[in-house]
């Protein structure tokens, strides 16, 4: 599979899903007020202890979308810390580093924790939500530990190996920051079992069969606030709507080159017919003077009509293919 195994090497050399082009200014989408979410930021309720999921902009998002066998929107996490009255974000991320090139290509990967401003952080993404934390986990905890994580200058994990905490990738941090808050254990769960993922998986030396996705993190009953470079809410999760509708096409016969490609500098591109659709889903409300909320169901049927439409039917009850037999790249 040896397109599995490019599509996969060029989204290890762009990990750091932050870019640093241009960017529209980030707005504010939405914002939760009542007596436990009184504004305190720009409109926004914000407390230490907090977490920020973000969506990247780049085609490397939509490979993040196929790794685990359940969908889960945004592709990467993080911690707010207020301080000194600012919110401050916390994450671990990884960049590509060029020079001396090593031969395991993962190992030229390498990364560290980053605090930034909240609008900071946000800006190089196309959406961002902010949750309050799961029950138990105390937001002042939960913050102290990302700092103190932050001041012990750890490292990013290239390998995504959720076991070894000696270096850590961004659900992980969530997930230690959250449990060492008081608040509930969060285990990987299975990973896509879709054979150009395994061994894409397996040749980059990443653990197979299990993930955590950052979306592990989003609940509709913790939701604050978002924002982002979408005009709505509605038009931000009827775009992830379609790339939930991806993921459901992406059968046990598909292969990553159906939706990506690679030039040959390496650069990871989204087929045009794939950007089209997600580009067009984003907008099926604009026209609505009464667009539905993020969760109704009206969004995944206007995506899968969308979806029919451009790729044709896949029915709602059509069987996941059986594995197809070892391929090359066409």
């Amino acid at each position: 599979m040896k397109l599995a195994r490019t599509v996969l090497a060029a989204c290890a050399l762009a990990v750091a899903a932050c870019g640093t082009v241009s960017l529209p200014p980030v707005r504010v989408l939405g914002v939760k007020n009542d007596e436990a979410h009184k504004p305190t930021y720009n409109g926004l309720a914000i407390k230490s202890g907090q977490l920020v999921l973000t969506e990247s902009p780049d085609a490397t998002s939509y490979v993040f979308v196929l790794i685990p066998k359940k969908f889960y929107a945004f592709t990467h996490a993080a911690v707010i810390s207020v301080e000194d009255g600012e919110p401050w974000v916390y994450d671990v991320t990884g960049e590509v580093k060029t020079f001396p090139f090593k031969k395991r290509l993962m190992d030229n990967v390498t990364g560290k924790m980053y605090r930034r401003r909240l609008f900071e952080y946000v800006a190089p993404n196309l959406y961002a939500e902010i949750y309050d934390p799961p029950a138990g986990a105390d937001g002042e905890k939960l913050a102290a530990f990302v700092r103190q994580k932050y001041a012990e200058g750890v490292e990013f994990d290239s390998y995504f190996d959720f076991h070894d905490h000696t270096k850590l990738f961004c659900s992980e941090l969530v997930a230690m920051a959250i449990e060492s808050a008081g608040g509930p254990p969060t285990a990987p769960e299975p990973s896509n079992p879709n054979p150009s993922i395994v061994e894409g998986m397996k040749w980059l030396g990443v653990p197979p069969g299990e993930a955590l996705p950052a979306g592990r993190f989003a609940d509709p009953a913790r939701y604050v606030g978002a924002l982002g470079q979408f005009p709505t809410r509605t038009a931000a999760w009827s775009y992830f709507e379609a790339k939930h509708e991806l993921h459901r096409r992406f059968t046990m016969d598909q292969r990553m080159g159906f939706l990506l490609s690679v030039d040959g500098n390496g650069r990871v591109d989204v087929r045009p017919e794939i950007s089209a659709f997600t580009a067009r889903a984003g907008h099926l409300f604009d026209a609505d003077p009464n667009p539905p909320e993020p969760g109704d169901p009206r969004i995944e049927a206007a995506v899968r009509r969308l979806a029919a439409d451009a790729f044709g039917p896949f029915p709602a009850d059509a069987p996941a293919a059986s594995p197809a037999a070892p391929v090359t790249a066409p």
